[in-house]
């Protein structure tokens, strides 16, 4: 089992990675009383987990709303949770967003452990202290993780065994989180992609662990140095600006990870638009996309100027300011107020339309 050291002062965190490590979860919480939300789907693996009281969640994009945290919330109130008590949660991204951020607001915030049931919640979202729920637009759209609070866990247990049951289109989700991380500058996470596709895909486990150790610790480097994402934290963000604006778009029927593969090569055509990177790096972020079956480019053309109207809603931005996460021959940068010809520019490379 490997053990990554999230260092934030007294926020500071382990992340173990390992195959069959999920009881590890017991030993922490033994002495406390503890309150289990866990994703429906992974019931299985809950049933490992002691917790005095659980919660199933019908986790989704849809689901993940206030309401969703005021009832889980009156839940807990009625289970008899308290401020000395624990949260747990089980689950992908959703259920780790939402189970981190009831725990932030309940009584003013409680203890939380994640148990990432996802490759993508495992090498992303329950690695950072970010959570939130989805707000609701006038037109009945969700913008994106709009409400929410930096909440750092106590533990994140990442049980590699638990992704042989997940279903091979959420695994490519997951590399693809992967794949941004490799394109912040890690070479070998990037080789590790390149060279062991097959063993990924298979879900073999010391590959996996491999795999999530060396994404995860991307992330925990940028965590550790802008915790609340004042500076370098937003890199993590790299083709997230897209990837926001077309995941809600229901005919699309994206994943979080699918969006962000072609939110990543919409930022490769813009950041070689702005000159910062030659075509055959474009290419490359392509070509890793694709090695994994990964979409490139929009399922169902759509709308330019929908597009970009979408974005303007996107909390990355700065005031008046857009805010793009680019590439560069070192990994990554961050660029302002980008004209809207090579916006344009970006999203028609990956199927846009103008009108």
């Amino acid at each position: 089992m490997n053990t990554l050291s999230v260092n934030l002062g007294h926020r500071s965190y382990d992340v173990l990675i390992g195959a069959g490590c999920l009881a590890r979860v017991n030993d922490d919480i033994s002495d406390a009383s503890s309150f289990m939300l866990f994703d429906s789907n992974v019931a299985q693996y809950a049933d490992g987990v002691y917790a005095e009281h659980r919660m199933p969640f019908d986790a989704s994009e849809q689901t993940k709303t206030m309401l969703s945290i005021e009832q889980i919330c009156q839940t807990m109130r009625a289970s008899g949770i308290d401020r000395s008590s624990t949260m747990i949660a089980m689950g992908g991204g959703v259920t780790g967003d939402v189970g981190g951020f009831a725990a932030a607001s309940y009584m003013r915030g409680i203890k939380c452990i994640q148990i990432p049931t996802t490759l993508l919640a495992m090498v992303d979202a329950s690695v950072g202290g970010k959570t939130g729920v989805n707000m609701k637009s006038e037109s009945g759209s969700l913008y994106k993780n709009m409400i929410g609070a930096f909440w750092q866990p106590s533990l994140v247990v990442a049980d590699v065994t638990t992704l042989k049951t997940l279903d091979a289109r959420q695994l490519r989700c997951g590399v693809a989180e992967c794949i941004k991380h490799a394109l912040l500058g890690n070479d070998g996470l990037k080789a590790l992609l390149q060279e062991h596709r097959d063993s990924i895909l298979a879900c073999d486990e010391s590959t996996l662990i491999q795999l999530v150790t060396q994404s995860a610790s991307v992330k925990k480097d940028v965590v550790e140095e802008d915790e609340r994402e004042q500076g370098n934290r937003a890199l993590l963000n790299l083709g997230h600006t897209f990837a926001h604006a077309i995941e809600p778009i229901e005919e699309l029927d994206l994943y979080h990870g699918e969006a962000v593969a072609i939110g990543l090569c919409a930022a490769a055509s813009l950041s070689e638009a702005l000159g910062l990177i030659d075509p055959s790096r474009a290419s490359d972020v392509r070509g890793m996309v694709s090695a994994f079956d990964l979409p490139t480019s929009l399922p169902i053309p759509q709308p330019l100027d929908v597009l970009l109207e979408r974005m303007q809603s996107d909390k990355k931005h700065m005031g008046a300011k857009n805010r793009f996460i680019v590439l560069n021959d070192a990994g990554a940068e961050i660029a302002e107020d980008v004209s809207e010809a090579l916006i344009s520019l970006a999203w028609t490379s990956v199927g846009a339309t103008r009108s």
